[in-house]
């Protein structure tokens, strides 16, 4: 669930009110000597700024505000100079604003600190204003690659060996969501074989909108996450007919879901919590909340967004909004070890080699894939692989992992080196990669707006 425009989020605000009345001061004066300290002060600062779209080296991006003061005068100052095309952007009726950005062609990818600043009344913050890499596609001439539209609000899919079929989540819009869908799907054809919708929630407005999904070959079922509602659904994967709908508010927006079949568990991420809730796949019973706790970084809880699995070694690896990850023995339901990561804003996915003994995590903040010693957690490579991944996974018949990144509408291959050996096109914002661990990855995009045809589509990725 990501929103159209990339956020440019709060790094650190300069609460010291003096600090922030001086560089607006400084700022807005002009043609005459700045004097800092003579600005009435914002006491109640609600300002937020957002660029449409992506950011790219050479590029023009749309810059819009909202939550100001009516009457405010705006900057956007890097280096102490104003990146916007026009210096002054004054707040409207609604408290809001609008400007463009002109990149330059120079401009280093990254993160860069932007100070937002304002008078009448006087306030200032530092911002995050992410430029990504505008990689083009390579590669594509060594892929088979086919695709086809399905439901609208495609989220998420898996693929079960077992029933030799994809299960493939949608839902469209925020709660209470009305339109939803878990599809089975012909792995070959792309064809729609069977589809369900869930059932009502517990308020009777909306639907149990299901979103992240794994298969269980063990049972034959199917398990998804209903983030709105904080619940979890369990259906069979002949018929998808419904096999127990567990309470909502269990596991709040959760996000990743993994099940380990021959150990009847699994894993759902509660996104809104910091813990991962444990269920018996035999039984169908909410086992245990395993809660992650941070040793260093403890300015804000982890929370469990994806997962990935040391099948053999029974290791549950567990990535955080604290840019961590988690390493969970599975007999003992105990952290083992916690990996800092470096260089990552914004991890969101995470995927597992078992004969390498790698980690391949994403993070959407900084645009990259780090390589990570699954052992220790010592980092074995950094690449840039787009804008704004999302998801990645392991495909071990060719050894590489296959990223979704949605800001630049690609999936990015990497090597275990961390070497870019392609950049297939994946439809507009694409969400999600998965494989059959058979040389196949499937990948699925949302779409923009109600008229993209690029939208809301599955594709199929097979390397000549």
């Amino acid at each position: 669930m990501r929103k159209s425009s990339i956020d440019i989020r709060t790094s650190a605000r300069l609460k010291g009110t003096a600090l922030a009345v001086a560089l607006a001061a400084l700022s807005f004066s002009v043609g005459v000597q700045a004097r800092g300290l003579t600005h009435p002060v914002d006491p109640d600062y609600t300002g937020r700024v957002s660029v449409t779209g992506v950011a790219y080296p050479g590029e023009t991006v749309d810059v819009t505000g909202s939550g100001f003061k009516p009457g405010q005068q705006v900057q956007l100052l890097s280096d102490g100079a104003t990146i916007t095309t026009q210096a002054i952007l004054s707040v409207d009726a609604e408290g809001r604003i609008a400007g463009q950005v002109e990149i330059p062609p120079e401009s280093p990818v990254g993160i860069h600190p932007v100070v937002v600043q304002t008078v009448n009344p006087g306030y200032a913050e530092i911002l995050d204003f992410k430029i990504s890499p505008k990689l083009p596609f390579t590669g594509v001439n060594a892929y088979h690659i086919a695709r086809a539209p399905l439901n609208p609000g495609l989220y998420q899919g898996a693929y079960s060996p077992r029933s030799h079929a994809l299960y493939v989540t949608s839902a469209v819009g925020r709660a209470p969501v009305k339109q939803s869908s878990l599809m089975k799907v012909n792995p070959s054809s792309l064809a729609i074989e069977h589809q369900v919708t869930p059932p009502a929630d517990s308020t009777g407005k909306g639907l149990e909108a299901v979103y992240g999904v794994a298969v269980d070959d063990t049972t034959g079922t199917v398990w998804t996450g209903n983030t709105r509602t904080g619940a979890v659904a369990v259906y069979k994967q002949d018929d998808l007919s419904l096999v127990k709908q567990f309470p909502d508010k269990l596991a709040p927006h959760n996000h990743g879901v993994l099940v380990d079949g021959p150990r009847h568990r699994a894993y759902v991420a509660a996104h809104g919590k910091n813990y991962v809730s444990v269920f018996n796949t035999q039984t169908l019973e909410h086992k245990v909340n395993l809660t992650l706790e941070s040793p260093t970084r403890t300015k804000t809880p982890p929370a469990p967004l994806g997962f990935a699995l040391d099948q053999d070694g029974g290791k549950l690896f567990v990535v955080s909004t604290t840019d961590q990850v988690y390493v969970i023995d599975e007999p003992t339901e105990k952290i083992e070890k916690v990996y800092n990561l470096k260089g990552a804003k914004g991890a969101i996915s995470i995927a597992y080699a078992p004969e390498e003994k790698l980690l391949f995590v994403v993070s959407q903040g900084t645009d990259n894939l780090q390589i990570l010693d699954a052992t220790d957690g010592k980092l074995k490579a950094d690449v840039k692989v787009g804008a704004g991944p999302l998801a990645v996974v392991w495909e071990p018949v060719r050894k590489l992992a296959y990223v979704a990144n949605r800001g630049s509408d690609s999936v990015a291959v990497v090597d275990v080196n961390g070497n870019l050996v392609a950049n297939l096109p994946g439809g507009s914002y694409a969400n999600h990669v998965f494989t059959d661990g058979k040389g196949t990855v499937w990948s699925v995009n949302k779409a923009r707006g109600l008229n993209d045809p690029q939208g809301d589509h599955i594709s199929r990725y097979a390397a000549k």
